[in-house]
């Protein structure tokens, strides 16, 4: 499917990973993988990275803006959508062909996380940091990839989605 996405402007990438995939993407998904080689760690990550999105979403939902009327509209003007945006924005800019389907299961993960009460949303994200963390010290041995560079918090979930989409390929060690 994501084969039909393609057009002629798209630059693909040269490495092995998917030769649809932008340099650019290609690029931020090698220096992430870096980080992230060993099959426990992925599982891990396959947990976490969800976890924290749909709460770290749901919580920032909870900051509001605007009047009091606006509370109850489906797309609410709050910080998680002002997240989702400038989410959405930053992965339509490195792969439009893996940031089209994204955006539809961020969306769906922000409606997620409103849902949930506070005490959810808080033990969503603790525990989606403890299993992250799980996976660096027990299998991967190596620190989380966004000590290194903070827009990595932005790869993560992309990366995650990407694998078990198929868009992305690692090897593991």
């Amino acid at each position: 499917m994501l084969r039909l996405l393609a057009f002629k402007g798209d630059r693909p990438s040269k490495c092995g990973q998917n030769q649809l995939m932008t340099r650019k993407l290609s690029a931020y998904f090698n220096d992430y993988a870096e980080f992230h080689r060993t099959k426990g760690n992925q599982l891990t990550h396959m947990v976490g990275v969800p976890a924290i999105v749909i709460s770290l979403l749901g919580l920032l939902s909870l900051v509001t803006f605007g009047n009091a009327s606006m509370e109850t509209w489906l797309l609410r003007p709050d910080l998680g959508v002002v997240l989702f945006l400038l989410g959405s924005v930053f992965y339509f800019s490195i792969d439009w062909k893996i940031a089209l389907p994204f955006t539809l299961v961020m969306c769906g993960m922000y409606f997620m996380g409103r849902a949930l009460p506070l005490s959810a949303l808080i033990a969503l994200q603790i525990g989606g940091w403890i299993v992250q963390y799980i996976g660096h010290i027990k299998y991967e041995k190596k620190s989380p990839a966004f000590y290194q560079h903070v827009r990595h918090l932005l790869i993560g979930p992309l990366w995650v989605f990407a694998k078990i989409v198929g868009y992305a390929k690692t090897e593991y060690r």
